[in-house]
């Protein structure tokens, strides 16, 4: 017996003996007098059980509003919208270049500027952030640096083709402060190839395997989620990928593999992708789980997608902001500047976020709350209190579920057996829907 509590993030396994005693004190408005000793106790440690009188709906409420009182920020930086890729499903339109010292000075004002600040994540994005190394190298130097002088925690995260994390960068930039990766395998060699085309139409796969390979020959501290995106097509091969990745980093705790079906995500190919939808989606996403589990392989976002918040979307905190290389601000980075709602405002030279309020209020406050909504009874809740995707709830009539909570019964199977209460990779701040 396998139980999790979407309201502490707890999950557990109850012994055999013990699981009559647990479904007897789990059943609604039950009530176990006390002193709790043995398997009550532990129930009530994990939240599963409350003291009498508790009101769990407005622990969970407070718990959600905290994000106005953070005192940490989340930045999404592009150094530049430019790519070398040319994905069959990318979205991206790669307008602007590489971002100016004027604006990367107007990124560390602001930073500087936040007297109590008490962590920052940054994460690069783009395009291609690394078509930008330097700007990647010299920003994450500056504010690692910023950050351990007002003790401030610091976690540093890039969302990065690979293309250009060869050898001479990594030794440069690892130290420097960026320690988390997220680098993107679509399938063995021929399938990667048909998906993730160079700009000037050449193969890619041997560049990133071999920046890989270098990764996990190194000393450095690091994590590497490598990320595959599948589509009925490619997940046909999925078993000859995934043994090509046991054979080469299975047994290195610094590697783990995140899994994500390809969408249409708004791109100009999108009429012509083959995606898996609906049930179809969660079935795949966890037979593939299932398979590289038994290889070995960590799921990087298992846990933390199922503790209080952490089905949220970025684009829902009111401390996370995306900022464009010629500082437009941003809230989603599907998004970007297609819609003018998620242009909310610009960072100013000095450092200050100019911000419009009322779209800041279309992304923080649009979410399956309301009165009436399904999110407001639903046990998932203080997961993703109906946030799982604002721009969803915006465009369509009501935002679909986080595969997560769907496939709830499985993913609680696969973190049992895969023994993930050892620490994961920190994949950073990242989007349900993916």
């Amino acid at each position: 017996m396998t139980l999790h509590s979407a309201r502490t993030g707890a999950i557990g396994v109850v012994p055999p003996d013990d699981v009559d005693a647990a479904r007897t004190a789990l059943k609604p408005r039950t009530e176990t007098p006390g002193p709790l000793k043995g398997i009550h106790a532990d129930l009530l440690k994990g939240g599963f059980l409350v003291p009498k009188g508790t009101n769990e709906a407005y622990l969970v409420n407070d718990s959600y509003q905290t994000r106005y009182l953070e005192r940490g920020l989340h930045l999404i930086v592009m150094p530049t919208e430019q790519c070398n890729f040319r994905c069959v499903y990318c979205y991206e339109s790669f307008k602007r270049g590489e971002m100016s010292p004027e604006v990367e000075a107007s990124v560390r004002k602001l930073v500087d500027g936040q007297p109590d600040l008490d962590h920052l994540t940054l994460s690069w994005f783009g395009g291609e952030p690394l078509m930008a190394r330097e700007v990647v190298f010299r920003l994450t130097d500056y504010l690692r640096a910023s950050c351990a002088r007002r003790g401030a925690t610091f976690l540093c995260h890039a969302t990065t083709n690979g293309y250009y994390l060869d050898p001479d960068y990594v030794d440069r930039v690892v130290p420097a402060g960026l320690q988390h990766f997220q680098i993107t395998l679509d399938g063995v060699q021929e399938e990667h190839d048909k998906r993730r085309i160079s700009a000037d139409g050449e193969p890619t796969f041997d560049k990133i395997w071999g920046n890989l390979r270098y990764l996990r020959k190194s000393d450095h501290e690091f994590t590497a989620s490598i990320r595959h995106n599948y589509d009925p097509d490619n997940f046909a091969r999925f078993d000859e990928f995934i043994e090509m990745l046991r054979a080469e980093f299975a047994g290195d705790s610094r590697f783990a593999v995140e899994l994500s079906p390809i969408g249409k995500w708004g791109g100009a190919n999108d009429d012509n992708l083959n995606v898996c939808e609906g049930r179809d989606l969660v079935t795949s996403l966890f037979e593939a789980k299932r398979k590289l589990s038994a290889m070995g392989f960590r799921d990087s976002l298992a846990m933390s997608m199922m503790e209080p918040n952490g089905s949220t979307c970025y684009a829902a905190n009111p401390r996370s902001f995306v900022i464009g290389p010629t500082a437009e601000l941003y809230k989603c980075t599907v998004e970007l500047d297609y819609h003018d709602r998620n242009v909310v405002g610009r960072l100013l030279p000095d450092g200050t976020l100019d911000l419009d309020w009322k779209k800041m209020a279309l992304w923080t406050e649009t979410d399956g709350m309301d009165e009436g909504k399904k999110c407001t009874t639903c046990y998932f809740r203080p997961s993703c209190h109906g946030a799982v995707c604002p721009k969803e709830w915006m465009d369509e009539p009501e935002c679909g579920c986080p595969p997560v909570k769907l496939g709830i019964g499985q993913q609680l199977n696969l973190i049992r057996t895969e023994s993930l209460f050892q620490k994961p990779v920190n994949a950073g701040p990242t989007c349900p829907r993916g």
